[in-house]
């Protein structure tokens, strides 16, 4: 089996491509920082979600042996 040969020419235009490509991203690095910093705030309420749900378990499981004694 033979590999596809490919030119220094193509390597060339590919890369002319990307770079093309990441010029126009410039306009959307706000868009990216504000989808960050709500991925973040859904990170923390994660965590508080889970610290309320260790709570209610802890006090559940200290509070039916009491009613049921």
């Amino acid at each position: 089996m033979t590999s596809p040969e490919i030119t220094i020419r193509e390597v060339f235009d590919g890369v002319q491509e990307i770079k093309q490509t990441l010029a126009g991203m410039q306009g959307h690095k706000d868009t990216l920082d504000d989808h960050e910093t709500r991925i973040r705030g859904l990170e923390k309420l994660v965590w508080k979600a889970a610290g309320v749900a260790a709570t209610v378990g802890a006090a559940l499981g200290w509070l039916i042996p009491l009613l049921l004694a």
